[in-house]
């Protein structure tokens, strides 16, 4: 249980107005981060969100890292140790958010809109709006003079659409020691917060064959859409309900003309497990079935695996999030906790046993499609949930919980 803090009446108060009075403010830092497209094709876009969310953080008087990866993968720590004479023992926080996006830089959805009371735009809710509502959050807890009360650590990558692949190892070596991790992916339409989440695989497979041609040499040819075929037979059967488990081959590609046996046939499976254990039985699968040749002659390639590992409830982190609801209920809101088959940067914390909570950012609907949309006024909300339940945060009496 954790037994919350005491918060005083006008620290609360003036909390509270601050970040009312800055709502228009921070609707207009989002469009300027929706309007960057920061897609996994546009390190320029990408640049130039970070750009953005660096300015915010060097304001509250953060130290800021630029992180360089392969494939032109930059992304951004940011610190602020606590201080004062209790600087030793106070909890240490870490927030996790991305800005990059699912949408290329020549797609047709490319500005932010706003339309009555919601605000529209690729990555508005997938994260940059979350990423708002983190540093308001922040900036209210500036406001009443706590900011040093609390040992910061901020780490926003730009390569979680595609699993983290340069950002993993980093994210996991931060997180070391933390008290707690904040996540700000979008929240659910109903309101709720996430408390689990399924662990997320990628398989890219090809298979090599001969071409020839299919009247005269065919009997020359490997057909290697036909190999490929074998294989998502066998793939296509991995899932299991019962276990929550879903493999989908979800691309296939191959071939060149019709009378032209093909040489070449790729496809693309996703896979979600809800435990560890699913995903050491899936990944051992796909790697048996793909090391048989499916034709005579064929050559198989397998790249990829379980690239998040599943969140599974934990004491951990059912703990912080029934304090985020007790927050919550002194404002008169439910706050729902949902478990959810999406994977996200929050799998690796609380893999690690770190007390996590996602889903904090604003309310919103339709993430990586053009119907992305958030609640504009949830990102006050947002905040101020964030704020103050960070400040009346104290470590766990215990962490009982079944």
């Amino acid at each position: 249980m954790i037994t919350p803090r005491d918060i005083a009446p006008e620290h609360e108060q003036r909390l509270i107005a601050h970040l009312e009075n800055r709502e228009q403010a921070y609707i207009e830092k989002l469009r300027k981060l929706v309007d960057h497209n920061s897609g996994i094709d546009n390190p320029e876009g990408r640049l130039a969100c970070l750009t953005i969310l660096e300015q915010g953080y060097k304001l509250l008087g953060f130290a800021c890292e630029r992180v360089e990866k392969p494939g032109g993968m930059v992304h951004l720590v940011a610190r602020r140790p606590a201080l004062g004479k209790n600087a030793a023992n106070a909890p240490k926080v870490l927030i996790l958010g991305h800005f990059d996006t699912v949408y290329d830089a020549n797609t047709s959805f490319l500005s932010f809109t706003r339309e009555g009371p919601y605000l529209r735009g690729p990555g508005v809710g997938d994260m940059k709006g979350g990423l708002v509502v983190a540093q308001a959050a922040l900036e209210a807890i500036n406001s009443v003079g706590q900011l040093g009360e609390f040992d910061w650590l901020c780490v926003h990558n730009a390569d979680e659409e595609v699993q983290s692949p340069t950002s993993r190892a980093l994210i996991e070596e931060l997180a070391v020691g933390r008290d707690f991790c904040l996540d700000f992916e979008i929240g659910r339409k109903t309101g709720a917060v996430v408390r689990s989440r399924a662990g997320v695989g990628r398989y890219f497979v090809t298979v090599h064959g001969k071409a020839a041609h299919a009247g005269m040499d065919h009997a020359d040819g490997i057909n290697a859409i036909v190999g490929m075929a074998r294989i998502v037979e066998q793939l296509a059967v991995l899932g299991d309900a019962k276990r929550g488990t879903t493999l989908n081959v979800g691309t296939i590609h191959g071939g060149q003309k019709r009378n032209i046996v093909p040489d070449l046939c790729k496809i693309e499976v996703d896979v979600r497990v809800l435990t560890t254990a699913e995903g050491t039985r899936i990944d051992s699968e796909v790697r048996r079935i793909c090391g048989d040749a499916p034709v005579k002659g064929a050559r198989v390639d397998v790249m990829g695996g379980i690239g998040r590992p599943p969140w599974q409830r934990n004491a951990a982190s059912e703990a912080l999030i029934f304090h985020f609801q007790h927050i919550a209920r002194a404002f008169g809101v439910i706050l729902g906790a949902e478990d959810t088959g999406g994977g996200s940067d929050a799998n690796f914390t609380a893999a690690m046993g770190i007390a996590t909570i996602d889903g904090l950012g604003p309310i919103g609907e339709g993430p990586h499609t053009f119907e992305e949309r958030i609640e504009a006024h949830t990102i006050i909300e947002r905040a101020k949930l964030v704020a103050l339940a960070v400040l009346t945060w104290t470590r766990p009496d215990s962490v009982e919980w079944n």
